[in-house]
């Protein structure tokens, strides 16, 4: 069973073509428990974890086919995880992360995984993270911690109410379960389907660019601000207007971003709202990264609606463009632009042609937002009292939000020298009556990357 190693990589050629020092693609996930970390307990947790992922067991290699094309693969890496004391991330891709593309460390009563997006996404990382919790929390407090994701009524037993895929998905992974290619096979290396009837969408209007229409000045330095909202709280907003966390923070952002931008000459605000493409793919436990976004614009026609109808709006455009169809189609489109790229014999002439095309990728949202959605760290998750999620994005405004432990928590990412877009977005969740605490603030800590293009050696 070879986990894809030694393959050309396929999902991944985004990331590997873009990224480098100045645009790392990394990001970190970060668990506060409720007590201070032992690093040697988490130490061996992270080797149980690692055990239980051999297709993250990985470094990168370059190939080069008959006519000369270099690509990238995975090559095995036997080298253990690093685990580091300290909040500083050490460099990936490296000789400090043992060339892995991920890495951990702890300090105080928090443990973080760096990764690099090319390696997975966030429904990934959250599959390592479980793992790595559980192994953790059984050392440190309950041996017989049960490995359930999920909480069930008391007497209901979790056959009962799933399929046999299901139930695989319903436990958290630990090493010596069965590893099935449904994990590790990529689905791009699959054929496109034949019959798609992806929904039309309307034109994609001209959107506000931050980076070069802000109402204030833009720092290259990216503070993260962590917002804390009570679950319960946010999820009674949620279900009285019939919509999701991240489509009510979508709407909530652009409408700040709206307060702030009153005329149309900018363009209008917009979202880039990620979403997971494995259930449309039809590969809900598949290891890569395969998360896309959604374009959510707050339109001149709609500006002057009320909430609630600005809501409906959202949810149908939500629900139009995360169609099966169209989400397929997206993908492929994607894998078909990579595949232009791939004209270019070289590597290094891929990365200089899309950085290139950083200003087009900035400009084509004013905004991000991410939610991966709850964690569901099973029984492990009452040891943890909050979760934060870091990312490097082309944007000058991102938001990555978690739900653990009973609260939401919104990590605002901003390239402002003041607070003027943070203030509108906490005004707009005042305005719904969402109370909210700003738990930290500090400069983003993400993980740099090797010069993984010139370090890595060419068969």
């Amino acid at each position: 069973m070879n986990y894809q190693k030694g393959k050309k990589l396929l999902s991944e050629r985004f990331y590997l073509t873009w990224a480098g020092e100045q645009m790392s693609w990394t990001v970190r996930m970060t668990l506060k428990m409720r007590n201070a970390v032992d690093g040697d307990l988490l130490r061996q947790a992270v080797e149980s974890t690692r055990q239980r992922y051999p297709y993250y067991q990985v470094k990168l290699g370059i190939r080069r086919d008959a006519e000369g094309t270099e690509y990238f693969v995975y090559e095995d890496n036997s080298e253990p995880w690093v685990t580091s004391e300290g909040e500083e991330p050490v460099r990936l891709i490296g000789p400090a992360s043992n060339y892995h593309l991920l890495a951990f460390c702890y300090w105080d009563d928090c443990i973080a995984l760096d990764f690099f997006h090319c390696l997975t996404d966030g429904t990934g990382a959250y599959n390592i993270l479980r793992t790595l919790l559980y192994e953790y929390s059984r050392r440190r407090y309950d041996a017989t911690l049960s490995r359930e994701r999920i909480s069930l009524p008391k007497g209901v037993h979790v056959e009962r109410i799933l399929t046999p895929e299901g139930m695989g998905m319903a436990t958290i992974r630990v090493a010596g379960d069965i590893i099935g290619p449904e994990e590790w096979e990529d689905p791009a290396a699959q054929t496109k389907p034949d019959h798609l009837d992806p929904l039309p969408l309307p034109e994609r209007q001209r959107c506000i660019n931050l980076l070069t229409q802000a109402k204030t000045a833009v720092n290259e330095a990216v503070e993260t601000v962590n917002i804390l909202v009570e679950e319960q709280e946010m999820m009674k907003y949620v279900s009285s207007g019939d919509t999701s966390p991240a489509t009510l923070v979508s709407l909530l952002l652009t409408r700040a971003i709206a307060h702030l931008h009153p005329g149309f000459t900018e363009g209008v605000p917009m979202v880039a709202l990620a979403i997971n493409q494995r259930p449309a793919l039809g590969c809900p436990q598949a290891c890569q990264t395969l998360a896309s976004a959604l374009r959510l614009p707050l339109s001149e026609e709609m500006r002057g609606k009320d909430l609630e109808t600005q809501q409906i709006i959202f949810r149908g455009m939500v629900a139009l463009q995360s169609n099966d169809d169209n989400v397929i189609e997206n993908f492929w489109q994607t894998q078909n632009t990579q595949d232009m790229f791939e004209k270019i014999p070289t590597l290094e002439g891929r990365h200089q042609a899309m950085a290139k095309a950083f200003s087009v990728a900035s400009s084509a949202a004013t905004a991000c937002v991410s939610y991966v959605g709850k964690a569901n760290l099973g029984a492990a998750e009452k040891y943890v009292s909050e979760m934060y999620t870091e990312a490097y994005t082309p944007y000058a405004l991102t938001i990555e939000m978690s739900a653990v432990g009973g609260m939401f928590c919104i990590s605002l990412m901003q390239r402002f020298a003041d607070d003027t877009y943070l203030d509108a977005f906490l005004d707009e969740l005042h305005r719904i009556g969402l109370t909210y605490r700003i738990a930290t603030r500090h400069p983003m800590t993400v993980a740099p990357i090797a010069d993984y293009l010139s370090t890595t050696d060419i068969r």
